[in-house]
C-alpha cells in the first residue's frame, strides 16, 4: 500500500512539475489601464502559469484597488498614476453619450499619449521590468499602447500583442474597406455607397497618420538605440492574439502570425456564490440579466426609473448590476458586482440586456443567450449591429426608448425562440471551432516563446506599410498614366498649332 502510495505520489508530481521541467519561461503583460481591458490579459496570464511560466502583471494603482481581479500565481507590478484614466474615459464616453453629445475621441488620443509617456519616463518602472530578465512581453492591441513597445526595444526582449483590435496597417493584412466596416461606426458588412466612402477615407488616413504616436518616439524614450518607425517597430511582433472571430463577427482576410481568439473571458460556468445560486434556482419562470459594464454603474435617474419600471412589469425575474436598491428584492436582484460568466450560463436565463462591450458579448454567444443591445459608447455600437444583423439581438437606444418599447423588445428576444436558435447555431460553431478561447491564446504565446515567430511573419513585417501596400506601386502608375495624357495633350495641343499656321499661311 505505502509502495501503491509512492508510487502515485511521484506521478503526481511529475505531471505538476512536467512543464517547468521542459523550461518555464518569464512572461511581462502589459494591458491598458483599463479594467475590461485587463481582465483578458489577467486570464490569459493565469493559463500561461498553469503551464509553468512564471508571470508578471503590470496595473495602475486604481485598478489594483479595486481589487475585482482575480490574479492568483501572478505578480503585479503596481505603476502609480497622476490621474484615473478610466475615470476620464468614462466621463468623456459614456458621460457624453447620456448627454446626447458624440463620443469626444481627442480625449482618447491625449490620455493614451500621456498614458505612455507617464510609463516611458519613468526610469523605476523600467528597471523593475529589466531586472525581472523576461523572455516575452504581452502588450494590449490598442493604438495608443504602440509606443509602450519601445520598452522591449529597449531590453532586445521579443514581444507579442493580445487585445481587441484588429488593425490591418500594424499587422500587415491587406483590407478590403467595402465589405470590413469600421469599429468606430454601426455598419455591418454590407454597406452602401456612401458607407464604403467614408471607411476607405477612415482606413487611408488611419494609414497615413497615427495619432496616438509621436513620430519621433524611438528617439524621445531610447536615444540610446537606432531610430525606428513605430509601424515598423510594432511589425516586428512575434504574434497578435485578436479577440474577435469570423463567427461573431465578420469574415477578415488576415496572415499567419494574426490569431483569432475571441472570447477569452469566457468559459464554462462556475458554481455561483450563494446569494446568486438561491436567486437563480428559484426562478423557474426565467431571468433576464442586466448590465452596462464596469464602467456604468449609476446610469441618469430617468434612464434607471424606466428599467427599473420594465424589470418589474416583465414576467421574469432580473439581476440588475448598478448601485441602486432594488424596490423588489424578490423579483429584482441589485447589485455593484455580478459574476457574469457563470450567471449567463445558468440553465434559468433568459435574455442579457447588455451595452455589448465585447467582454459581455462573448459571454453571450458562450452561453448562447440572446441579448438585447443597448451600446453607449465607442465599439459597443459596431458590437450591437453585428450581433442584429446575424439574428441574435435587438438594439434600442436607452437615451429614447419608450417604457412599452423597452419592455416588448426583452419580451420580444426572450420568448421568440428564433434567437435562441441563431445563437444557439452560433456557439456550437464558436465552440467547435475556437474551443476555450484563452487556453488557445495561451497555446499560441507558449508556441512563439518555443519557437520564435519568424516562421509565422511574411516579408510584409519587414517593409513600411506604404510599400507593403503597394501605395508606391500605385503612385507610379499613376504618375506615368497622368505623364502619358500630359504628352498626348501637348502632342495634340503642337499638332493643332502646326495645322492652324499650314491652313492660315495657304489661306494667305
Amino acid at each position: 500500500m505505502k509502495m501503491r502510495q509512492l508510487l502515485l505520489w511521484t506521478a503526481v508530481s511529475c505531471l505538476v512539475l512536467l512543464p517547468l521541467c521542459v523550461g518555464g519561461k518569464r512572461v511581462v503583460f502589459m494591458p491598458s489601464p483599463f479594467t475590461s481591458h485587463t481582465i483578458y490579459h489577467t486570464n490569459v496570464a493565469r493559463t500561461l502559469t498553469r503551464q509553468g511560466h512564471e508571470v508578471w502583471l503590470t496595473m495602475p494603482d486604481y485598478i489594483v484597488n479595486r481589487r475585482v481581479l482575480d490574479t492568483t500565481n501572478l505578480t503585479v507590478i503596481e505603476y502609480q498614476t497622476l490621474i484615473n484614466f478610466e475615470e476620464i474615459m468614462t466621463a468623456a464616453f459614456a458621460g457624453n453619450y447620456f448627454k446626447g453629445l458624440s463620443d469626444d475621441w481627442s480625449v482618447l488620443m491625449s490620455i493614451g499619449l500621456q498614458f505612455c509617456d507617464t510609463l516611458l519616463m519613468n526610469v523605476s518602472f523600467f528597471q523593475n521590468v529589466k531586472e525581472l530578465r523576461p523572455d516575452l512581453f504581452v502588450f494590449d492591441i490598442s493604438s495608443f499602447m504602440n509606443m509602450m513597445t519601445i520598452i522591449s526595444y529597449r531590453l532586445g526582449v521579443p514581444f507579442a500583442f493580445l487585445g481587441t483590435l484588429y488593425d490591418p496597417y500594424y499587422q500587415r493584412i491587406p483590407l478590403q474597406p467595402c465589405n470590413i466596416p469600421s469599429v468606430i461606426f454601426s455598419y455591418n458588412h454590407h454597406m452602401s455607397f456612401f458607407q464604403r466612402v467614408l471607411t476607405t477615407v477612415i482606413h487611408v488616413f488611419a494609414s497615413v497618420v497615427d495619432i496616438f504616436s509621436y513620430k519621433d518616439a524611438v528617439s524621445r524614450y531610447a536615444p540610446e538605440m537606432p531610430f525606428l518607425t513605430i509601424d515598423m517597430l510594432v511589425a516586428r511582433a512575434e504574434i497578435w492574439l485578436v479577440e474577435t472571430d469570423h463567427i461573431l463577427d465578420y469574415p477578415r482576410p488576415s496572415m499567419p502570425n494574426v490569431k483569432l481568439i475571441g472570447g477569452t473571458v469566457t468559459g464554462p460556468g462556475k458554481p455561483l456564490p450563494p446569494q446568486f445560486k438561491s436567486f437563480m434556482d428559484d426562478s423557474k419562470e426565467g431571468v433576464v440579466i442586466v448590465s452596462f459594464g464596469s464602467y456604468v454603474l449609476s446610469p441618469p435617474e430617468p434612464i434607471t426609473q424606466k428599467i427599473i419600471s420594465v424589470l418589474q412589469d416583465l414576467p421574469f425575474k432580473s439581476v440588475f448590476r448598478s448601485k441602486i436598491s432594488s424596490p423588489n428584492s424578490k423579483k429584482i436582484l441589485t447589485t455593484s458586482w455580478i459574476p457574469q460568466n457563470d450567471l449567463l450560463a445558468h440553465p434559468n436565463t433568459r435574455v442579457f440586456v447588455s451595452h455589448c462591450g465585447k467582454n459581455g458579448q462573448y459571454e453571450a454567444l458562450f452561453h448562447a443567450v440572446p441579448v438585447v443591445a443597448t451600446p453607449i459608447f465607442v465599439d459597443q455600437f459596431y458590437n450591437a449591429e453585428r450581433m442584429r444583423v446575424k439574428g441574435m439581438a435587438e438594439t434600442v437606444d436607452l437615451n429614447t426608448v419608450s417604457t412599452h418599447k423597452l419592455h416588448s423588445t426583452i419580451l420580444k428576444v426572450a420568448t421568440n425562440t428564433s434567437y435562441k436558435q441563431t445563437i444557439t447555431k452560433a456557439s456550437e460553431l464558436f465552440k467547435m471551432e475556437f474551443g476555450v478561447p484563452v487556453e488557445k491564446a495561451a497555446y499560441w504565446l507558449d508556441h512563439v516563446m518555443k519557437y520564435g515567430g519568424r516562421h509565422l511573419r511574411s516579408s510584409g513585417h519587414e517593409v513600411p506599410f506604404l510599400q507593403f501596400s503597394c501605395w508606391d506601386v500605385y503612385a507610379f502608375l499613376l504618375s506615368f498614366v497622368l505623364l502619358i495624357l500630359l504628352i498626348s495633350v501637348c502632342l495634340v495641343y503642337v499638332t493643332f498649332n502646326c495645322c492652324r499656321s499650314k491652313l492660315k499661311a495657304k489661306i494667305e
